[in-house]
């Protein structure tokens, strides 16, 4: 009886480590359910469909991280015109990681 109950418990265990890997890979790598815009990478194009962000800002982005990218998402706010309130809303759509998956504007509802 101990043994079935050691083996549950490890197979209980072991099932949740996959499901949290498994979750936290498709949240760095941007999966179609989650696009994202990698920070480091993208092209000004591609950091114009940020909810809140137009050519000047990307364009503010792209000239900031040639000085200095990106160690942390939240670091976008050292880029002069994005703040708190502009960071919570495109923060979902962030990463400093993997390929920009992200392919239309985002638009949110007010």
């Amino acid at each position: 009886m101990k043994k079935v109950t050691s083996t549950v418990i490890a197979f209980v265990i072991l099932s949740a480590i996959c499901a949290a890997s498994t979750g936290a890979l498709a949240a760095d790598t941007g999966s179609a359910a989650n696009p994202v815009v990698n920070i480091n990478t993208a092209t000004a194009a591609e950091l114009a469909l940020l909810p809140g962000v137009g050519p000047s800002k990307a364009e503010a982005i792209v000239k900031y991280r040639a000085a200095s990218p990106f160690k942390q998402v939240d670091q976008i706010m050292r880029v002069k015109g994005i703040g708190k309130k502009s960071f919570q809303s495109m923060k979902p759509y962030l990463t400093i990681e993997g390929p920009t998956t992200l392919k239309s504007k985002v638009k949110l509802s007010k």
